[in-house]
């Protein structure tokens, strides 16, 4: 619909350029009509670079908006640095993963304390600190400079948060552990009839702050 529109807008601009849609004897101008499909593609083009923030303002919605900031100033009053913009991008990405909310920021807490820029010893990068081999399973080809992007580092990461807890039957604290540890460990731990927690799902559950 909205390509017909702009295309319909460019037939109407070019028509007015060039002095009508029709020539005297009542046929379609075929330059116009070549200018048009120009024009389109360039409008429709730019349409989708000025979506990108439209886009994210939209996303929220103002319940979400509401408890995003409500999350984040739960983290503010702990010392943590969250803006509200970045408030609205880890709930939205939450959302739109299927990931609780809640239990988004205290991944995030845990994994970044809420930094960007983040880089672990062994190379995991960003808010969700992903390594590069895992963030491909999602996104082929994704590069570093890709991945420190936040909406992209949070919807993957919220991605692989949501299989883990599909893989575990909806268990979420052996989720947790299977994302910090790794599946093949958690696996082999679980396969010896052992118990694979190290306190990280505590953490990013908020125990550790009761």
């Amino acid at each position: 619909m909205q390509a017909l529109l702009l295309g319909t807008a460019a037939v109407q601009a070019g028509a007015t350029l060039t002095g009508g849609l029709h020539d005297e004897r009542g046929k379609v101008r075929r330059g116009v009509v070549q200018q048009a499909v120009q024009n389109g593609v360039a409008l429709q083009m730019a349409a989708n670079v000025v979506q990108v923030p439209v886009r994210i303002a939209r996303a929220a919605a103002p319940g979400n908006a509401e408890a995003a900031i409500a999350l984040a100033e739960k983290y503010r009053a702990m010392g943590y640095e969250v803006s509200d913009e970045l408030a609205l991008e880890i709930y939205d990405a939450a959302v739109e993963t299927g990931i609780d909310p809640e239990l988004a920021f205290g991944l995030v807490r845990t994994e970044s304390e809420f930094k960007d820029y983040a880089t672990s010893r062994v190379g995991a990068i960003g808010l969700t600190q992903l390594m590069l081999p895992t963030a491909n399973w999602f996104k082929k080809g994704i590069t570093e400079i890709e991945l420190r992007e936040s909406g992209t580092n949070l919807r993957i990461g919220f991605r692989y948060l949501h299989e883990l807890i599909d893989r575990y039957d909806g268990d979420v604290e052996m989720a947790l552990t299977a994302y910090n540890r790794g599946t093949g460990t958690v696996d082999r731990v679980l396969k010896k009839g052992g118990n694979p927690d190290n306190g990280y799902a505590d953490k990013v559950l908020g125990r550790d702050l009761e």
